[in-house]
């Protein structure tokens, strides 16, 4: 806004000056001199703040591919306005600008003295931009203080903690201290340790880990993980494995760290891995299920697997003693918020019983679509992934203002598909092209929703992708059991 008040300065000065040249007598009175400066001076401001913004917000952003930080902009646009005030003064006004520094050379002392421990973090922040040793959006280690940098100032950095504390470091200190630094754009490595049994196969477990690992969001999949044996704990009877995997960024590593523990506990339980003081989701055979310390989980009895066979359209005819022979052979299955269905386990052909949770199965996006969830559960916003939904009342704002967070809330009640709640929500807005701009943030895909007490087919999902929303708990009833019987 302040660019344009200066163009229109300067057009409004040159017609003025041009004006009263055409008028005889006043071409060379004060007036006019007056006016040739205040032309010249807002001409000046115009360009300096037209390079300055050419210099920083374009030339450099394609050079370093992010913004400039508060201190580099104010150092090119101090040089640039220096540049322009020493010209007008020289040339215009024809001061003589040596004679004047030259006079004020001891105020120029007092004053420096007096600004010193501002004047070195003024040059070391000048230095630590030439340097450029890390930009708006990193995260730093300085001493024990870790934050991510919000700002560079002339006099400080600005950083703030994960704990959401704001930190101003002076320049002088960073550029004195060892600076840790982790780009914002650049990928980190996790190092962390898992403990497996002593009879489950290293290669065994190795498999398994990286499927894991690779199927967690925000993991760097261009550099392969690294599992290897750490060290032998026969006392406990397991081996710790050393995994070392990267991320995106540091201000996922942790969150991505605990998502990936948290599926090798559920794929560890899906492939009965068990480890001291463990047990896992097995039926009530005393012969199927191990029973080491505190139970993990709840047993599902016979009975109740059979039961939910029984509802299942393929086998509602069959008699219950066929029934309860399938129940011998079914496989339990339990999945974490938002893991991928069967993406460790072997692929055979099989009708999935959802005991417990929801799965949604990723198709291509259709405007007619046939949602498949529950319409009497009246609660579907608790299924909903908080981040999800907030990124939803964001985009929304920009269209219907502070109503927005009431509205996706309302809408979240009434499906379980994300692009679907964008079509929704769309409908409450007016306007035919804001409602575009606001469906361009939908994905490009939908899902299938499956509740509890439903079923799908392993051909469902044999060409696309599934995932559990929330804790979820399979049934897997395998076809050739059926067919044999």
């Amino acid at each position: 806004m302040g660019s344009f008040i200066w163009v229109f300065l300067s057009i409004v000065f040159g017609l003025i000056y041009s004006f009263i040249n055409t008028l005889p007598g006043l071409s060379t009175t004060v007036l006019a001199d007056i006016l040739w400066f205040l032309l010249l001076l807002s001409i000046g401001i115009t360009s300096a703040r037209f390079l300055s913004y050419a210099l920083t917000d374009i030339l450099l952003f394609r050079i370093q591919g992010k913004s400039s930080s508060d201190l580099l902009r104010f150092i090119i646009s101090f040089v640039l306005y220096t540049g322009v005030f020493t010209l007008m003064f020289k040339y215009v006004l024809g001061w003589n600008l040596t004679a004047i520094l030259t006079t004020s050379a001891l105020l120029t002392a007092v004053i420096g003295f007096a600004l010193q421990a501002t004047l070195g973090n003024l040059f070391a922040g000048v230095a630590l931009q030439v340097e450029q040793a890390f930009y708006i959006g990193d995260i730093i280690r300085l001493g024990g203080r870790l934050g991510r940098i919000e700002a560079l100032r002339w006099r400080s950095i600005i950083i703030r903690t994960f704990d959401g504390s704001c930190l101003v470091i002076p320049n002088n200190q960073i550029s004195t201290e060892t600076v840790e630094v982790y780009p914002s754009e650049k990928p980190v490595r996790i190092t962390t340790m898992i403990p497996a049994p002593l009879n489950i196969s290293p290669k065994t477990i190795s498999l398994l880990i990286v499927k894991v690992i690779i199927s967690v969001p925000n993991v760097d999949t261009t550099i392969k993980p690294l599992i290897r044996i750490y060290e032998y704990d026969t006392a406990r009877g397991i081996i710790n494995y050393q995994i070392r995997y990267f991320v995106d960024n540091y201000i996922k590593k942790h969150i991505v760290d605990g998502l990936v523990k948290d599926r090798i506990w559920y794929t560890f339980q899906r492939h009965n891995i068990q480890l001291p003081q463990m047990t896992f989701l097995s039926t009530d055979d005393p012969e199927s299920s191990i029973h080491t310390g505190t139970r993990a989980k709840a047993i599902i009895p016979k009975e109740t697997i059979a039961d939910s066979i029984a509802t299942i359209d393929q086998f509602s005819d069959k008699p219950r003693q066929s029934i309860e022979k399938m129940a011998q052979h079914v496989r339990i299955y339990t999945y974490g918020t938002e893991e991928p269905i069967l993406y460790t386990e072997p692929k055979i052909s099989a009708t999935y019983y959802i005991y417990q949770g929801i799965v949604k199965i990723k198709q291509a996006a259709s405007l007619n679509e046939n949602f498949n969830f529950n319409a009497e559960d009246n609660d579907l916003s608790e299924h909903w992934s908080p981040d999800i939904l907030k990124k939803v009342h964001q985009e929304l704002t920009t269209f219907m203002g502070p109503i927005s967070e009431q509205l996706v809330k309302q809408v979240a009640n009434q499906t379980l598909d994300t692009r679907e709640l964008y079509l929704l929500l769309a409908e409450n807005i007016s306007s035919k092209n804001d409602q575009e701009t606001f469906l361009s943030f939908a994905p490009d895909y939908t899902f299938k929703i499956f509740m509890t007490c439903s079923w799908f087919q392993s051909q469902d999902i044999s060409s696309t992708e599934a995932f559990a929303q929330g804790e979820t708990i399979l049934l897997e009833v395998p076809d050739d059991i059926y067919t044999s019987d």
